[in-house]
């Protein structure tokens, strides 16, 4: 499955997926978040909607505190269980198991790794960059994740910036 833009989604998405925006900008973002993530599950390669289920996630923990329980049951999640089960046979349910703990937490960096590797596996790597992106800042040193994060980007088409950070990966670790 390819990545889609808006113009290549059904018009009733599109439509939802203007709505989720609208609801962001007022800071609605329960609603945003709901309406973008029912628009993917009716189609999980809409790119652009899942960046903006992203960003609303992120907002959404910005403005509440995550506490130390929060983050330790957040790290225990079933749903995250479930996604890592369905991980081998139906990466797209993976993929939304994955977006429902990372609504609860997202810097979940569990999450994110079903997230990436549901995406590759479903071929979307613009929506693996984007997971592989938040993990490899939480651990830019991490020679998996900058080969993951490096493969995922040159099939997105960015193969420069996947050979920039190979090359900062061998200048680390020269041996």
């Amino acid at each position: 499955m390819a990545e889609k833009t808006p113009q290549q989604v059904p018009r009733s998405c599109r439509e939802l997926y203007e709505k989720g925006k609208a609801a962001w900008e007022r800071n609605n973002l329960d609603y945003a978040i709901q309406i973008f993530t029912q628009v993917l599950e009716k189609e999980p390669g809409f790119y652009a909607c899942r960046e903006a289920l992203r960003a609303s996630q992120f907002k959404k923990a910005g403005m509440g505190g995550s506490g130390f329980f929060k983050r330790v049951l957040g790290s225990a999640n079933p749903k995250l269980v479930q996604a890592q089960v369905a991980l081998r046979h139906r990466p797209l349910e993976a993929l939304a198991f994955a977006e429902q703990v990372l609504s609860a937490d997202p810097n979940n960096l569990g999450a994110h790794k079903v997230v990436a590797e549901a995406a590759l596996a479903a071929d979307l790597p613009r929506t693996a960059v984007l997971s592989l992106e938040i993990i490899y800042k939480h651990s830019p040193k991490d020679r998996d994740i900058v080969l993951k994060l490096s493969m995922a980007l040159a099939k997105a088409g960015q193969a420069a910036r996947a050979e920039a950070l190979v090359s900062e990966l061998a200048r680390a670790y020269p041996d």
